[in-house]
């Protein structure tokens, strides 16, 4: 008896691995083909070759930005989750909302969460944080992706997606546009003994890597960029400025990039423009001062096209782009 409780033990678990890769492989094969921008990071596992391990603007995403009958707070670890996506103007999909229901219709992920929420970010992972290459190209895939403040440029990854959600990885591709973070001055200046933290004067770096032309819109207020939280404090914070909620297009604020060419700015976070808000504290105040142990990304976002701008923006390039996690200690991811 016990001989043959072991067989089905054994028989099942080969059933189990037998409909999972069966699965995988109907997905791939019949599955929607769209593609999600990330970046790769850490190219190796020694045990296992070469691999890229992927991480996506889906995996820490906003509480705003869930739809439920029940608070975002209240998810826990292994929680069942669907993002929602919606293409841009290229094939570059994003997230459009997160819900623990699974949705009737439409192209959705299947993820988990990955720790209980807090810090106004929840956290959720898909099965695809991980693609296998070709023994010996993750160091050189690595390398043209960049690391800490040099130029990094994100990998776009096809996906194969299944009516279910789940998705498999089947191809990449470069993004053609790269970004770079420099810090120039912040906390880490010798500023005085007792003197109060500074928050960080920001150089950020967008590169045109393709061989086309390409647009990006940024205006006076940088309206292009914005302040987004890596909640590792668990507290939760938003921009005080609310003056580019949203940034709209006008063809004044086109910027156009040759191939090789480069859209250089420089932003000080010690200013106005740039305070946060701390969820349950009365009032704003800079990043060193609301937040010296948090740590931020500058994102850029182009801005919303009207109804009868599309002419003028044709070439305008869509999607988001994050830059390395930063500090107001000089530390940058």
């Amino acid at each position: 008896m016990r001989k043959i409780l072991v067989v089905l033990l054994v028989l099942g678990q080969v059933a189990v691995l037998a409909y999972l890769g069966g699965e995988r492989e109907w997905i791939r094969h019949n599955g929607e083909r769209i593609f999600l921008r990330t970046a790769p990071v850490d190219p190796r596992d020694p045990f296992r070759g070469d691999f890229v391990r992927l991480s996506y603007s889906l995996n820490s995403i906003d509480v705003t930005r869930f739809r439920s009958s029940v608070s975002a707070e209240s998810l826990k670890r292994e929680t069942i989750v669907y993002a929602v996506l919606k293409p841009s103007s290229t094939d570059v999909y994003q997230l459009d909302y997160l819900s623990d229901r699974k949705p009737s219709g439409g192209l959705f992920l299947r993820g988990r969460v990955s720790r209980d929420a807090s810090g106004g970010q929840i956290q959720v992972r898909y099965g695809i944080e991980q693609y296998f290459v070709q023994q010996g190209s993750g160091i050189e895939i690595e390398r043209k992706r960049g690391s800490g403040d040099d130029l990094q440029i994100p990998m776009e990854v096809e996906l194969a997606v299944g009516r279910s959600g789940r998705a498999v990885l089947t191809n990449y591709r470069w993004s053609r546009i790269g970004i770079r973070l420099e810090q120039i001055a912040g906390a880490n200046e010798d500023r005085g003994e007792g003197a109060p933290p500074r928050s960080p004067v920001l150089i950020v770096t967008l590169k045109n890597v393709s061989d086309s032309l390409l647009q990006l819109a940024d205006n006076e207020m940088h309206c292009g960029f914005s302040l987004q939280t890596e909640g590792d404090t668990g507290r939760r914070y938003s921009m005080a400025n609310t003056r580019c909620n949203p940034f709209v297009f006008k063809p004044g604020d086109v910027i156009n990039l040759e191939p090789g060419e480069e859209y250089r700015v420089e932003l000080d976070t010690a200013l106005p423009r740039w305070y946060v808000l701390q969820e349950g504290v009365a009032g704003s105040a800079s990043i060193a001062a609301a937040a010296p142990n948090e740590r931020f990304r500058m994102v850029y976002r182009p801005p919303v096209v009207m109804s009868g701008m599309d002419s003028n923006a044709t070439l305008l390039w869509q999607g988001e782009l994050t830059s390395p996690a930063f500090n107001v200690r000089g530390q940058i991811d």
